[in-house]
């Protein structure tokens, strides 16, 4: 369910949402003309669809007037222009990578609201998905992420722009992964996890499972990275290589393990999964947790920390959990 489709509501057309959006940043823009504000209008009067796409839409209305006055006028005016020689989708996309719509008032899930949308390739909450592109590259998306691929003269290119991906290489390819904060080039039978913007961890992680990878910073710099080895890189740089742990790679079998991991971080993790919202009381956001949980179930696995830990989990219509001291 999107920001777009409350559980009491009706759901919209995506082509329609789309139409939305970019009218709302065409007119907040700052370089819109009088006539577009008429044919907004008219727009919006074509239809009550058309009205209720912008009634919902117009939660974002300050985000976005307050984000676009980041973008200078000449390429504001350049983006507008490229309506005529683009899809909306490509628009929008440059809108997004802009930073010209965000929803910084809101929750994560809200704030990646355009990846989630137009990404080639995207997952729901809970939801995993496998599948190969050419030349023997393997993928699997953990839950809330989203990416895009694009086949080049040398080989692919892929972008995450969300959420963590398992990369596997059974053929000697040229793989390129680019992220916020660096570019991933893993060697020919490599396999690789690469992570960007997951809860507690803003920054992009690779983590070599097998194999070798080159990692090209945004400030230029170039780094190996060796099988067993993982590094996390964000605007300030890269940190130290660490090893990496058997319990790196236990969301690829639907598993979450934790060793002597604080509660708070353990139901971080499980509402990542979750339908709903999944809160831990900090009264008790520092016991240690040791143990394997299922992330196909989590609720499964509260009912788990339930038995093991003095909690108790209070529910809300089944959407709202809060663990809180037994």
């Amino acid at each position: 369910m999107s920001l777009f489709e409350p559980a009491n509501a009706q759901p919209l057309d995506q082509d329609v949402v789309e139409q939305a959006m970019l009218w709302m940043v065409t007119l907040q823009s700052g370089v819109c003309s009088e006539a577009e504000h008429k044919a907004c209008r008219n727009w919006r009067k074509q239809s009550a669809i058309h009205e209720m796409a912008w009634q919902r839409l117009s939660g974002l209305n300050r985000d976005v007037r307050e984000s676009t006055q980041l973008l200078a006028p000449e390429g504001a005016r350049s983006l507008l222009r490229a309506r005529n020689a683009t899809s909306r989708r490509a628009l929008l996309k440059g809108f997004a990578g802009l930073g010209l719509v965000m929803a910084a008032g809101i929750g994560v899930r809200e704030r990646v609201l355009l990846p989630e949308l137009f990404s080639d390739y995207r997952t729901a909450n809970g939801e995993r998905r496998r599948f190969y592109l050419a030349d023997g590259v393997g993928l699997t998306l953990d839950t809330h992420t989203a990416l895009d691929t694009q086949a080049t003269a040398t080989g692919i290119d892929l972008t995450l722009n969300l959420g963590r991906v398992l990369l596997t290489s059974a053929a000697p390819a040229h793989i390129t992964l680019n992220t916020l904060y660096a570019r991933v080039q893993p060697a020919a039978h490599s396999r690789l996890i690469i992570s960007q913007g997951l809860p507690e961890l803003p920054g992009t992680q690779v983590q070599m499972l097998a194999g070798s990878a080159s990692l090209e910073l945004i400030r230029g710099e170039h780094i190996s990275l060796q099988a067993g080895q993982q590094l996390t890189v964000d605007s300030h740089g890269a940190g130290h290589p660490a090893q990496v742990t058997a319990a790196s790679q236990a969301w690829i079998d639907g598993l979450l393990i934790a060793e002597r991991m604080p509660l708070a971080q353990v139901i971080t993790q499980l509402n990542r999964y979750r339908r709903g919202v999944l809160r831990c009381d900090p009264a008790v956001a520092s016991l240690q947790v040791s143990g394997s949980f299922s992330i196909d179930q989590p609720d499964a696995s509260l009912e788990l920390l339930t038995r093991v830990l003095p909690i108790r989990v209070q529910r809300v219509f089944g959407y709202w959990a809060n663990v809180v001291p037994a």
